[in-house]
C-alpha cells in the first residue's frame, strides 16, 4: 500500500512540475515588446492571463484593469479632448482577436472621446511609447452600444500609444 502511495505521489508530482515548466515557459503574445519577433498569426494569439488579470495589474474604481506591458519615453499624457495614435490587439474572453491594427499593417487614428469608455479612461494614463494590457468589464465596452456586432462582455487589449495630437 506504502508503495502505490510512493507511486501516485511520484506521478502527482511529475505532472504539477511539468505544468509549472510549462507555465513559466508560457509563449508571449500581443503587443508585449517580448513578442514583435513573432509572426502577426502569433502575436493574435490571446494571451495567457486573459481571463485572469495578474495580482500586480492596477484596478481603478470602474473596474478597469491594467499591467504595463512597457514604459515608453516619458512625456505628456493625452487628455480626452486629443486624438491618439495607437497600436492596439483586442480579445474577448473565449481568446478571439476580433480587431487589430496588426492585421492591417498600420497604427489607427482616433479622437478619444470617440473610443469605448474603458479606453477614455486609460489611455489617459499612458504617455508615448507606452504598452499596456486592459482588462475592460463590459459596461465599459460595448455591452450598452446595440448596433453592429461589438463584442460583447469583458474584454482585453494591449495598447501601445504612438502619438497623441490636438483635436482641431
Amino acid at each position: 500500500m506504502a508503495f502505490v502511495r510512493t507511486q501516485v505521489a511520484a506521478a502527482a508530482f511529475a505532472v504539477l512540475s511539468a505544468f509549472s515548466i510549462t507555465a513559466l515557459a508560457a509563449p508571449v503574445s500581443g503587443l508585449d515588446p517580448a513578442a514583435k519577433t513573432l509572426s502577426t498569426e502569433q502575436r493574435l494569439m490571446a494571451p495567457d492571463n486573459l481571463r485572469l488579470p495578474p495580482a500586480t495589474a492596477i484596478r481603478t474604481a470602474s473596474g478597469l484593469r491594467y499591467v504595463v506591458l512597457s514604459k515608453g519615453k516619458g512625456g505628456v499624457s493625452p487628455t480626452l479632448s486629443d486624438s491618439v495614435t495607437i497600436d492596439y490587439i483586442g480579445w474577448d474572453f473565449k481568446g478571439n482577436a476580433f480587431d487589430s491594427t496588426l492585421k492591417r499593417g498600420q497604427p489607427s487614428t482616433f479622437p478619444l472621446t470617440g473610443l469605448i469608455k474603458g479606453w477614455q479612461e486609460g489611455v489617459p494614463l499612458m504617455q508615448v511609447g507606452d504598452t499596456f494590457r486592459f482588462w475592460i468589464p463590459g459596461k465599459l465596452a460595448y455591452d450598452d452600444i446595440s448596433a453592429g456586432d461589438s463584442p460583447k462582455g469583458k474584454l482585453v487589449f494591449d495598447v501601445t500609444l504612438h502619438a497623441i495630437e490636438p483635436v482641431k
